[in-house]
């Protein structure tokens, strides 16, 4: 498979997967507002997932030169910010155009059709924005199945599901990270009502709030977020998941590629892997926890540099 092709897998799994956690963390702070009194009443509700999508930077030069810009706006539908799920999904769809002949008609037509539906969309206050969350995720839900069963399971497939598998430890993380930028209201203790609703909010953006409560009797705490997020070995969206998954697709993506190549992502892998293995859940408490995160998100950045300066650069390109 040429090179150029498993990268433009690669970042169509990433983009992918990143419109599906924009819907569903939008959608928490949608429901939260509405809850408060409508979308601009508490502004700090939208402030977590401007965060977890790196879009605070330009989001405050957009709250500058406009400053009645909704968050919620710039977060789905804005085409000035890169990072927005319309601007993610515009960047997919480019991708699945450019790889038609290694994606089914079936996959293609899904994608083009959540594509439409979402540019169609005018303004983010009306009355059915939760079906449109709902379409959101369950268009990008169909998009995953669609391509495990109607296109062959070969490296390109690999490709496809590292790039989920690496947004989707990236997000997780993030997610849990913005908690930190949500503050408790004056008076308000730590593992208080109001901070078990903030990590509810949490498991809610991370699709958890079930399978927490499945396995934990006691109300959702901090460490016990946490620690299910991050090492949970069992639920698909943990860190320590998602890492197993991107380095076993990653070894089946690899197969033809020469050792020299591929061994530096592998080896990358392969400590992240055993470091979330051996991490003690005391450093996962409020103190440590954004350090935590902060290192394995910078883990994460190294392995993508890897990736693309050691495979997606090769020369030749054939790597199969």
């Amino acid at each position: 498979m040429l090179s150029r092709v498993a990268e433009n897998l690669y970042w169509l799994g990433r983009n992918l997967e990143r419109v599906e956690n924009i819907s569903r963390m939008a959608e928490v702070s949608y429901f939260a507002s509405v809850e408060a009194g409508g979308l601009d009443a508490d502004p700090q509700l939208w402030d977590a997932v401007i965060t977890a999508t790196a879009a605070r930077q330009r989001f405050e030069e957009a709250r500058s030169a406009q400053p009645d810009v909704s968050p919620a706006e710039f977060l789905l539908l804005s085409t000035e910010n890169p990072n927005s799920l319309r601007s993610t999904l515009n960047y997919a769809r480019r991708l699945a155009r450019e790889l038609r002949e290694h994606l089914s008609g079936d996959v293609w037509e899904e994608i083009n059709r959540v594509y439409l539906e979402v540019r169609r969309t005018g303004s983010v206050g009306g009355a059915d924005m939760a079906e449109f969350y709902d379409s959101v995720r369950r268009s990008i839900a169909a998009i995953f199945g669609l391509l495990d069963n109607t296109v062959q399971l070969d490296e390109g497939r690999d490709w496809f599901r590292c790039g989920i598998f690496m947004e989707r430890a990236d997000m997780t993380s993030r997610i849990i990270d913005a908690k930190s930028y949500v503050v408790l209201p004056a008076g308000q203790e730590v593992g208080g009502s109001i901070d078990r609703v903030q990590w509810t909010s949490v498991l809610r953006s991370a699709g958890a709030r079930q399978a927490f409560r499945m396995t934990h009797r006691a109300p959702p705490s901090g460490p016990a977020v946490a620690a299910m997020l991050v090492l949970s070995e069992r639920f698909p969206r943990s860190l320590r998941f998602c890492v197993r998954a991107f380095r076993r697709h990653y070894e089946g993506a690899t197969a033809l590629t020469p050792p020299a190549a591929s061994v530096h992502v592998s080896r990358e892998l392969a400590l992240l892997d055993l470091d979330l293995s051996s991490l003690d859940e005391r450093r996962l408490g409020d103190e440590r926890l954004h350090d935590f995160l902060d290192t394995f998100q910078a883990r994460l950045i190294e392995i993508d540099e890897h990736l693309h300066e050691q495979i997606f650069r090769l020369i030749p390109v054939s790597v199969g």
